[in-house]
């Protein structure tokens, strides 16, 4: 027998080396794999974060301009109860407290905070902290709040105008309110007292919690000093209380304006990703907050997804090390071709393994929001996502690895002509290897944020992302801040700007004008059609406007119906008042708004300037004492500012202090014209006119005073005394003449003017069917429901009613059907018509169609201004009942009266 023949036993060290290859090769993968998965994380982690803190800051910007304006309407009241002062000539304590302590006052600051829900109360106070006036009760208690801060602030510091007081809880209902109080200023400068506005600050708490973005979002106001005004979702102890440390005020610190900070809440102790904005006008501080947990709970989602996987791939990779260990020893009893078998089988299943990882690392790219791209050394690709595909169409060959930069290039090119941006980043990164970040614009109206990055290895990777919607975003924000939201035009903050800019870059011979139109008969469209037609309305104007001016003004609307158009151009008068006539002459023609054929006309101011150092607010100013002088003059029309205009407001102004001493001083008295009947039988009344006789000025027009006493509220003491006169005068004639008695619309607000009427006639002992009222159409605009419950409790009174001026105004059926006027009165203008024929003529069909539909609805028809004999004799021919004018008497003091006189009873 020959010798044993050894099997060959595999040496040991080898197989050991090949074993702590593979593991050394598992852990790298693993290194690998994780840090990948970190990196990825980290990147979604900052973008999470930067999404969030754009969101907040975008969202506090809104609320800030909201709250803003919300606080700059309640100032819009005070600084109108502050004009009206102005207006009545206030010049000490004495004439303050005279238009303070008023009624009309009190229902004009009910009326005026109506439509603001924000605003709690509207009061004034004297300069020794006493209530004068309050729009929620009348009369007004007696309250005393010289103790408050904001009074010692305003009252303390003369150059202060404005103060803002802590936030303070109502006792009753527990809601919390803070003060802006406005200084009342005599012409001297002096303090005569404030009016206060009392802002509701429940009213942001329910806005904010309409329109909170998340559940976990905290929208806060905060004064400048960290005292929080407001906070949804309310939390219990924390409104009035300062928190120096919040992330409002900390931001405030650094940066006035506002941005984004991440810390920990004092007031609820959550750790919160803050945006804040400063308010514009006040010293108050906006904040949007979110908590970090919710901010980034998308991000822990797919921070646990890329974990799981990894864990999963680092698990793989440890079972690849364990199997071969155990391949190893299985190695030891295996011959040497079982041992090749073995690790050819090892290898498959470590290329499985890297396929598994590559497509998971896929999922991740291609669910970006952002398209990206990894390049090498060489500028050719290594990996390109879905999302970068998608956003350029890049094809199925451009999106293989190994592709040359060049070729993406060239296809975007062909794409979009403006490459040379993507070109030129390329060469610098190329060439020094210098990181890029810019924003293409594609010609399809896309924006695309580019950010190229170079890797320190060699390569790099460039980034994608649309940010075409966040521009748009930021527009309409922009757009939102300068602009009207109804009619598009620019908004009062723009046109200061604009003109502002303009007077400060006129060249030498351009003048600056500004043109302030108020649209006359708007708020009679408001009554009658309702707010949306009025609405329409105005946009229709606007684009008249714009169609009106062209390009060679800019058009802007200030509120309500006012409208403002500003030129710069070469100096030539003519030009702006050509300008002017033409947009007098566009809003003349009717409208055709949702059916209806609506007519309106317009006043204009118009101030113009060539001299140099005219400021905006000396611009504006001239242009609005203009447009005042337009609507004195008749509406419908332009006025030029004059220098002229300043002495006449200050004229306007003196007269309105004259007149609340001119009752009582004896300067005002009664005169009166007969009204006779049409058949010759004689006087059947005599109208009561109102006459001044002033000291210096000596007889000034009813159409002078009338509108000073209606615009200062005197015309109530004004009117009532001229019913109680009239009733006493009419009570020593023959009992067959009547006296009648003109009113003004601004008697019938309140319920008073009942109780005056009845007092006139007991006092004097007339009898009620010898006293008739006379009226224009207006009354019954300003309160159709109201106005016509106060004339049926005159009616029921005995005492006869007169509906004046019939056929200039809003003349409307319903008037006549809903009450049974007595008579009605045809205005002169068409009782000087008579007879005209051509475009002027038509009054005769007028007066006929009047007079027809008197009879019809058997009321007395009489016609006034008849000046001569052949129009009265018309007037008898179409069968008018009564006549009054020149022709048959002037007016004059009652012991004047002829046929009074004549008639007086004599004496017992």
């Amino acid at each position: 027998m020959g010798p044993p023949t050894d099997i060959p036993q595999p040496p040991d060290r080898p197989r050991g080396r090949s074993f702590r290859m593979v593991a050394l090769s598992a852990g790298l993968l693993a290194v690998l794999a994780t840090t990948s998965a970190g990196l990825l994380v980290q990147g979604l982690h900052g973008h999470a974060v930067a999404t969030t803190e754009r969101g907040l800051v975008g969202f506090s910007t809104v609320l800030a301009d909201q709250a803003d304006r919300a606080l700059q309407a309640i100032e819009l009241v005070q600084d109108s109860v502050i004009r009206e002062f102005r207006t009545a000539g206030v010049a000490g304590e004495a004439d303050y407290a005279a238009v303070a302590a008023t009624p009309v006052l009190h229902e004009a600051l009910k009326t005026r905070i109506a439509a603001l829900p924000q605003v709690n109360a509207v009061t004034v106070i004297d300069r020794h902290g006493n209530l004068m006036n309050f729009s929620r009760y009348w009369p007004i208690p007696t309250v005393n709040i010289a103790d408050r801060d904001y009074f010692k602030a305003l009252a303390g510091d003369p150059a202060l105008d404005r103060a803002i007081g802590r936030p303070v809880q109502n006792r009753g209902d527990g809601v919390w309110t803070i003060y802006i109080a406005r200084k009342v200023r005599a012409p001297d400068g002096s303090f005569l007292g404030m009016v206060l506005g009392a802002v509701e600050l429940g009213y942001f708490a329910r806005l904010y919690a309409a329109i909170a973005p998340a559940p976990d979002a905290v929208v806060s106001l905060f004064r400048n000093d960290g005292t929080l005004l407001v906070r949804y979702p309310e939390r219990d102890g924390s409104v009035g209380q300062t928190f120096p440390g919040t992330a409002a005020l900390r931001i405030a610190l650094t940066s006035p304006a506002g941005g984004v900070f991440r810390t920990v809440s004092p007031i609820d102790g959550q750790d919160r990703i803050a945006g804040t904005r400063a308010l514009a006008r006040y010293p108050m501080i906006l904040s949007v907050s979110r908590t970090a947990q919710a901010s980034l709970a998308a991000w822990r989602q797919q921070a646990w997804l890329i974990g799981a996987a990894t864990l999963i791939l680092d698990l793989g990779l440890a079972g690849v090390a364990l199997l071969g260990l155990r391949q190893t020893r299985a190695q030891a009893r295996l011959a040497a071709a079982e041992a090749a078998r073995a690790a050819a089988e090892a290898r498959e299943r470590g290329e499985r393994e890297l396929s598994a990882q590559h497509a998971q690392f896929g999922i991740a790219l291609d669910h970006m929001t952002q398209g990206l791209c990894l390049f090498d050394g060489d500028d050719r690709l290594i990996v390109m996502n879905a999302r970068y595909a998608q956003m350029h169409a890049v094809p199925e060959a451009l999106r293989r690895p190994g592709t040359p930069v060049a070729a993406l290039i060239a296809h975007l090119g062909v794409a979009d002509a403006r490459a040379d941006l993507l070109t030129a980043a390329c060469a610098r990164i190329a060439a020094g290897r210098l990181p890029a970040r810019f924003t293409c614009d594609l010609a399809d109206g896309r924006a695309i944020a580019v950010v190229h990055v170079p890797i320190p290895e060699g390569g790099w990777i460039c980034t994608h992302e649309d940010v075409t919607e966040r521009r748009r975003s930021e527009a309409r924000i922009a757009h939102m801040a300068g602009h009207d939201a109804l009619t598009g035009l620019p908004n009062r903050a723009q046109l200061q700007g604009r003109l502002d800019a303009a007077l400060a870059e006129r060249g030498a011979g351009e003048a600056v004008s500004v043109l302030c139109l108020d649209l006359d008969g708007f708020k009679e469209v408001n009554d009658t059609y309702g707010h949306p037609v009025g609405d329409e309305l105005l946009r229709l104007v606007a684009r008249r406007l714009r169609d009106a001016v062209g390009t060679a003004a800019l058009v802007g609307r200030l509120g309500g119906d006012e409208f403002a158009v500003m030129r710069c151009a070469p100096s030539h008068p003519a030009g702006v008042a050509a300008l002017a006539e033409r947009i007098v002459r566009l809003l003349r023609q009717p409208f055709e708004v949702q059916g209806h054929e609506i007519g309106i006309g317009v006043s204009i101011g118009l101030a113009t300037t060539e001299a140099a150092g005219t400021t905006t607010a000396e611009l504006q100013r001239q242009a609005d004492v203009a447009l005042y002088q337009a609507k004195a003059a008749g509406r419908n029309g332009w006025c030029l500012f004059d220098p002229a205009m300043d002495a006449d407001l200050q004229r306007r102004r003196q007269l309105a202090t004259d007149l609340r001493c001119a009752l009582a001083e004896g300067q005002l008295e009664l005169h009166y014209q007969p009204i006779v009947a049409a058949d010759g039988t004689g006087v059947r009344a005599c109208e009561a006119l109102l006459r001044w006789r002033h000291p210096r000025e000596g007889f000034v027009s009813p159409g002078e005073f009338i509108p000073i006493a209606e615009a200062t509220g005197q015309i109530r003491r004004l009117g009532a005394w001229a019913l109680g006169r009239a009733c006493a005068d009419a009570a020593a004639w023959p009992a067959d003449i009547k006296v009648a008695v003109n009113l003004s619309p601004v008697q019938f607000v309140g319920d008073a003017l009942v109780d005056e009427v009845t007092r006139a006639l007991a006092s004097s002992g007339l009898p009620p069917g010898r006293l008739e009222l006379e009226i224009t159409e207006s009354v019954l605009l300003q309160d159709d429901e109201a106005t016509l419950a106060i004339l049926h409790r005159l009616r029921a009174l005995g005492v006869s009613t007169a509906m004046d001026d019939f056929g200039t105004g809003y003349s409307s059926l319903s008037y006549l059907r809903r009450f049974p006027f007595d008579k009605i009165k045809i205005d002169r203008c068409f009782v000087a018509g008579l007879g005209e024929a051509g475009e002027g003529g038509g009054s005769d069909e007028i007066v006929r169609a009047a007079v027809g539909l008197g009879r019809a609805l058997g009321m007395i028809v009489l016609a006034e201004g008849v000046e001569t004999a052949e129009q009265a004799a018309r007037l008898r021919e179409v069968g008018c009942d009564e006549l009054q004018g020149f022709l048959f008497g002037r007016p004059c003091p009652a012991g004047e009266l002829p046929e009074v006189a004549s008639r007086r009873p004599a004496a017992a």
